[in-house]
């Protein structure tokens, strides 16, 4: 944080929110983990600062966006972890319908025929 945003919060906060933004968008969450630090003393500051109603209004649409945005990535995490679940569970077992009709696990059996000398 650089000395001059001592005096101007908002305007830091802003900047701060574009570029947590930017982290994800890319999933960087080593850089979200960083920015963490620096948005809450700038939080602090921002509460104590006296700010325009309209620039408060802008750090709360940004922060609401990105709020968004991080829930919407969490989602895509969460769906991809239970895809690849699912896909890691389906290729052990195999479900078929035996001679009575009813279903039997068959579980992952080697496809090589064992030959006798």
């Amino acid at each position: 944080m650089a000395l001059l945003d001592a005096f101007r919060p908002a305007a830091a906060l802003l900047d701060l929110l574009d570029k947590e933004k930017a982290a994800i968008l890319k999933s960087d969450f080593s850089t979200l983990e960083k920015l963490s630090k620096t948005k809450e003393s700038l939080l602090v500051m921002v509460a104590k600062a006296q700010i325009s109603p309209s620039d408060l209004k802008a750090l709360k649409q940004r922060s609401e966006h990105n709020s968004r945005l991080l829930m919407a990535s969490a989602k895509g995490i969460r769906s991809a972890r239970e895809k690849l679940l699912s896909l890691r569970n389906t290729s052990r077992s195999f479900t078929a319908y035996g001679p009575a009709g009813k279903t039997i696990p068959i579980g992952n059996k080697s496809l090589t025929m064992k030959r006798k000398a």
